[in-house]
């Protein structure tokens, strides 16, 4: 099985679901940028496709791969903690966690355990910015490039359109914002395209979420 997925937040039965929501949305900015990486090596795992870091108060020294194929791990959890902290201290906290848990794992899995620490340092040094272009596509009729470019962080979704012509960004908006969670946003973008005198972008149903007039281009 290839590992695809890392999540990151607090007992569903130890803390109130408030907590649980907020840190695991909190957190997906961090474990996205890992799996991100992750997709790149395809990493072979022993039966389990995603890993889950559990903060508990007493975590178990002991993992275990469930019946649908995710490797479970107990981390410790201070709750107080986590409720003390500003936005700009949480990605540290997370970090931190996830080097205990990735640690924990590399005793009883074949995790790629160096990879996963040596990516959490270089997110920490990047000033814990994860951003990525989704998709660049050619608009040959117009002579334009169209960029779809994300950005994930504790808060919030972004999606940005750019249009380059040339080496020059002709136009440029956040055409989306969501909750920091896949579930929510990866639904709602896809492809970028001319339909008639517009450049739309549409989810994955092909239903339009933003469109723009070529005329407002200027090109």
């Amino acid at each position: 099985m290839i590992l695809k997925e890392l999540y990151l937040y607090p007992d569903l039965v130890e803390y109130e679901k408030g907590t649980v929501h907020s840190f695991r949305d909190q957190s997906r900015s961090i474990c996205n940028y890992l799996e991100r990486h992750l997709k790149k090596i395809k990493f072979n795992t022993d039966g389990f496709t995603r890993v889950c870091f559990v903060g508990k108060s007493k975590p178990s020294p002991e993992g275990f791969v469930n019946s649908s194929n995710v490797l479970v791990v107990e981390i410790p959890f201070d709750e107080e903690q986590y409720k003390t902290l500003e936005r700009n201290q949480l990605n540290t906290f997370f970090s931190k966690l996830l080097s205990v848990g990735i640690e924990c794992c590399k005793k009883n899995y074949d995790i790629p355990g160096y990879e996963l620490l040596e990516w959490l340092e270089d997110f920490n040094e990047s000033g814990c910015v994860n951003k990525w272009i989704f998709k660049t596509k050619t608009i040959k009729e117009l002579g334009v490039k169209c960029i779809l470019k994300c950005n994930l962080t504790v808060e919030a979704f972004y999606l940005n359109l750019n249009v380059v012509k040339g080496k020059e960004v002709i136009f440029s908006h956040e055409i989306l914002s969501t909750e920091p969670d896949e579930i929510v946003f990866v639904p709602m973008f896809k492809d970028v395209s001319l339909v008639g005198d517009c450049i739309v972008v549409s989810d994955k149903y092909s239903d339009p979420i933003y469109s723009i007039s070529v005329n407002e281009l200027n090109l």
